[in-house]
């Protein structure tokens, strides 16, 4: 689907006030439009897909039930409308819906498509923003870093900041998960 906030109201309903006549059909009226508190209307603008509207047309009528989408609309009129967006009939046998048919705002699965396309594109570009910092975050730390060598590592307890450039994310190690191969001991070498 889209990335895009379309509106919804709860409970509209009205009726066409004009017909909306197969292929060709893409903009009527309505008897009454949909509102956000009984009076005020909302409005589709095309172009700007976050203020679009579904609305389900014959709701009641599964023989010509339609998904439209109104992309441009002011007061009862309704323009631009996308026909068919559930894909049920061909293009060139749309239902016919005269004067009369009622229109019903519901929610419909564009809807929760929409949506799970806006909050993956969220996540996508939040994921990016957080790599960006973790990785400009763990060069400043490496930079910025004191000299160690008077420190006694806890190898169960204590961590070493690790920058993975092929990945271009920092990782935080325990120590104990590195592999530094066999510890070097005191020798002594007595001779005679």
């Amino acid at each position: 689907m889209a990335d895009r906030a379309t509106q919804i109201v709860n409970f509209y309903e009205s009726t066409l006030a004009s017909s909306l006549i197969g292929a060709s059909g893409t903009g009527t009226t309505l008897a009454q439009a949909p509102t956000t508190d009984g009076s005020s209307s909302i409005s589709a603008t095309l172009g700007n897909e976050d203020t679009w509207y579904y609305l389900v047309v014959a709701p009641d009528t599964a023989g010509s039930r339609e998904v439209i989408v109104v992309k441009a609309s002011s007061g009862t009129t309704i323009t631009n409308v996308g026909r068919d967006i559930e894909g049920r009939y061909a293009a060139t046998s749309l239902p016919e819906h005269t004067s009369g048919t009622i229109v019903r705002m519901a929610v419909v699965a564009s809807h929760i498509d929409d949506q799970n396309d806006r909050v993956a594109g969220i996540l996508t570009e939040g994921q990016a923003a957080i790599d960006a910092i973790t990785a400009s975050a763990a060069t400043a730390m490496m930079e910025g870093a004191t000299d160690g060598t008077s420190i006694t590592p806890d190898n169960v307890n204590d961590y070493i900041l690790l920058y993975d450039n092929d990945t271009t994310t920092a990782k935080q190690v325990k120590l104990s998960q590195l592999n530094l191969g066999a510890s070097v001991g005191l020798v002594l070498a007595l001779g005679g």
